[in-house]
């Protein structure tokens, strides 16, 4: 219960952070770009990244294969998630999706990144 209530701080501090650095790039560099929408991005990531941690801690810690089975299928369906709602985005908006896709990549490059080193952390204390 505490490496739980540890992670949802842990990813709504770092959620909070990327929405700064986000709200600070797109009022200054990147003015002429900003996407409403940034939000709702960081909001689909922090979610995800919650219901992703909670299928793994699901998994249980007896069975090594089936956790790495759950972890790579929680990775698959994230990518297929995530390629789902960026298409459905450009045929939704096209003249701005040339920065929905690069706002969109930065979020999961560093979400991706978040994940993997938390879920390295606390395998290693285990």
């Amino acid at each position: 219960m505490l490496l739980r209530m540890r992670y949802l701080v842990a990813v709504t501090l770092f959620s909070v952070i990327v929405l700064l650095i986000g709200l600070l790039l797109f009022s200054t560099i990147l003015k002429d770009h900003f996407l409403p929408v940034f939000y709702l991005l960081v909001l689909y990531f922090l979610v995800l990244s919650l219901l992703g941690r909670l299928i793994l801690l699901k998994s249980g810690d007896k069975h090594a294969g089936k956790f790495n089975t759950r972890y790579f299928l929680v990775r698959w369906s994230k990518v297929m998630l995530h390629m789902i709602i960026i298409v459905i985005y450009i045929v939704h908006d096209s003249e701005n999706a040339l920065a929905f896709v690069l706002t969109f990549l930065a979020c999961y490059v560093l979400y991706s990144v978040f994940d993997i080193y938390t879920l390295n952390a606390e395998l290693k204390k285990k």
